[in-house]
């Protein structure tokens, strides 16, 4: 008896915990997007078609599977709330989508971590909040952060599962969401159980896949810049490296050392001791480093991949003796 009430806990506080935070995440949304309110257009981008989406900036536009299911919901609610205010329409579009997706992602962790997800559930709440306060670094939301966060933890749990053949699909797919899920591949390398030459088949196979899909979408919508969609200059023309590291020595209290709350600093501090550290570090350096070229550092939505990469680590090294872990040989 006592253990099934056990087991039954394991379902249970999880997930009454995960609904009380969707409802405190429903509400950071929205002060998020009054920040910047002509972010709104993101949410639309595809209410029109596709000639509409076309107009969008560059960077944008490969995240069109992102941007659709966005724009299918605002036209959901806009239909639903006619006649309403439009910005309180756009609070309802941002706070739905976040919810939406927030709670997908905490059912994957609930049902594949069990009372272990609970790491998780706030963890995830943690970063997403320090990215969503007001007044906390550049307080934006765009459609692809929750959907980014959400490929991550599929990721995260593929690693769990010891599925990792299932990314030569998943990956493909994946890009359409936001391209920075091409950095999975390196799970192929670490993959022990296969031969190396087999891994380098998969690698290669789910890169010139990806690359495909990307140059069509780029295609499709009409991009000007083919396959590297990314801008690494301000619209003064100054090197976005170059002015985050500017950034970066400025002396303040939403430091960069807090990104994710503070977990991707974990997660560089944390010795490798288990050979899955080691990937998860170098999947993390290549996007500081791609994040530092081409985007803001101190828009901290911009760093959710790492959140859930970053709570898998603190997992492995500290919590966790499961030998069905991928690569749970210490090193």
């Amino acid at each position: 008896m006592i253990s099934k009430y056990r087991s039954f806990l394991q379902y249970a506080i999880p997930i009454i915990i995960a609904l009380a935070i969707s409802v405190i995440v429903s509400k950071e949304a929205p002060l998020a997007l009054h920040e910047h309110p002509g972010d709104a257009t993101i949410f639309t981008s595809f209410s029109q078609g596709l000639e509409e989406y076309k107009e969008i900036k560059q960077e944008w536009r490969p995240r069109i599977l992102s941007n659709y299911l966005a724009s299918r919901l605002a036209n959901l609610i806009e239909a639903q709330y006619n006649g309403q205010d439009s910005a309180l329409v756009m609070d309802y579009v941002s706070a739905y989508w976040t919810i939406g997706w927030l709670i997908l992602i905490y059912l994957m962790f609930i049902i594949f971590f069990k009372e272990k997800s609970l790491l998780y559930l706030f963890g995830i709440f943690a970063g997403i909040s320090f990215a969503y306060v007001p007044s906390i670094g550049i307080t934006r939301i765009y459609p692809w952060d929750m959907t980014s966060l959400f490929i991550f933890t599929c990721f995260v749990t593929i690693l769990k599962t010891k599925k990792e053949s299932w990314l030569v699909f998943f990956i493909p797919i994946a890009i359409l969401f936001k391209e920075t899920a091409l950095l999975m591949i390196a799970a192929f390398l670490f993959w022990e159980e296969v031969p190396l030459r087999r891994r380098l088949i998969y690698v290669g196979i789910t890169l010139l896949t990806s690359l495909v899909i990307k140059a069509g979408i780029d295609i499709i919508t009409a991009n000007p810049s083919f396959i590297f969609t990314m801008t690494y200059s301000t619209k003064s023309g100054t090197s976005r490296i170059i002015e985050n590291i500017r950034q970066l020595l400025v002396l303040r209290i939403d430091s960069p050392l807090f990104i994710d709350a503070g977990l991707l600093a974990a997660l560089l501090l944390l010795p490798i001791r288990k050979r899955p550290l080691l990937m998860l570090k170098l999947i993390a350096i290549a996007f500081i480093l791609g994040n530092f070229v081409f985007g803001q550092i101190f828009e901290f939505r911009i760093w959710f991949e790492m959140i859930p990469i970053s709570l898998y680590a603190l997992d492995v090294y500290f919590f966790s003796s499961d030998t069905s872990l991928p690569f749970s040989q210490e090193t």
